[in-house]
């Protein structure tokens, strides 16, 4: 069972980068449903997603009823929709229908057929009342239970299906169709909550590129940067200064660092099997690995002399190509 808002609000407060993200795939389409009910534009309507999530994270500190998350998202959605109103005052609001994303691999001819699909589904959701429309989408677009919406949208459970009701009744069955279809495959998902992350507004560097597997981190500062409860399994590190870094409970399966700087970091309960590790640099205090998974890993060039191992899974781990055993053997045979 998920955490209630008010236990993901204190999660995050406490600083866990997971709960963030939980709280993100939770309201994101949400949010972005709501924006596109008022914009009519797909893009624009995730560009006010972000603007949102970067700011309330930023006050969820000061969020005095957290359980009444849903419906404050709400409230702050529908005040970004209007800023980008008065800010746009001078278009029509389909106007920036041409900033649609669409996949470079798709002909002209499917661009344009998307585009036309798009604009005659949002003339019909254009047609209802901005409240059922809003209803409408929410219940289409992720799945969203009556009660869910009930809470987001702060209504009673009876307005949301007396809503949704008329706009089933307005729009013709075939149209219905298309919209569900439509909104289903226009909803956001996990590449959303990267960008979210990766968003330079963020305040704290724990926050930015993290919680996702595969990420690549490229000539980057993270100094003092403090990983928790984190998958990055196959990520991809080159040129980065990690100096006091702190990883707790992260999953770094078949990783790569190359040229990076790890000075005085604290690595516990983190699983490195299969990692790779080509000219590292490992300076300062003693860098720490403690209850730690490095079966199989592989350190090529790199500067073991003041790192300090202690209740770790090493077996199988390589050292310039030669394992551990095969080391350790000879060492002892000295």
């Amino acid at each position: 069972m998920g955490c209630t808002d008010t236990e993901l609000v204190n999660r995050v407060c406490k600083g866990e980068v997971d709960a963030f993200g939980e709280l993100i795939s939770k309201y994101a389409n949400a949010v972005y449903g709501v924006a596109y009910g008022k914009l009519g534009n797909f893009h624009t309507a995730q560009d006010i997603a972000q603007e949102v999530f970067v700011k309330i994270f930023k006050k969820l500190s000061s969020l005095k009823e957290p359980e009444k998350l849903g419906s404050w998202l709400y409230a702050v959605t529908t005040r970004e929709c209007m800023d980008w109103f008065r800010a746009n005052k001078h278009k029509e609001v389909y106007e920036l229908a041409e900033q649609v994303d669409t996949p470079q691999l798709e002909s002209t001819e499917d661009q344009l057929l998307k585009k036309e699909l798009q604009s005659e589904v949002w003339n019909a959701l254009n047609t209802l009342s901005e409240a059922n429309r809003t209803v409408t989408i929410l219940y289409y677009i992720d799945g969203y239970k009556i009660r869910e919406i009930s809470d987001f949208l702060g209504i009673s459970v009876e307005a949301v299906e007396s809503r949704l009701r008329r706009s089933r009744t307005s729009l013709k069955k075939g149209m219905l169709s298309m919209v569900n279809d439509n909104l289903s495959q226009n909803r956001l998902n996990e590449e959303f909550k990267k960008k979210v992350f990766q968003d330079e507004r963020m305040p704290e560097t724990q926050f930015r590129r993290v919680a996702m597997g595969g990420s690549d981190f490229d000539d980057s500062d993270l100094n003092t940067t403090r990983f928790y409860n984190i998958n990055l399994e196959g990520s991809s590190f080159d040129d980065i200064n990690m100096s006091k870094t702190v990883f707790n409970n992260i999953t770094f399966h078949l990783a790569k660092f190359v040229e990076v700087g790890l000075w005085e970091i604290e690595v516990s309960n983190c699983e490195l099997g299969g990692a790779y590790f080509h000219d590292i640099k490992m300076h300062g205090e003693p860098n720490r690995f403690e209850n730690c998974e490095l079966q199989g890993s592989s350190f090529l060039n790199c500067n073991l002399s003041n790192v300090d191992i202690k209740d770790c899974d090493i077996s199988g781990l390589k050292v310039n190509g030669v394992s551990i055993e095969t080391l350790l053997e000879s060492y002892n045979n000295k």
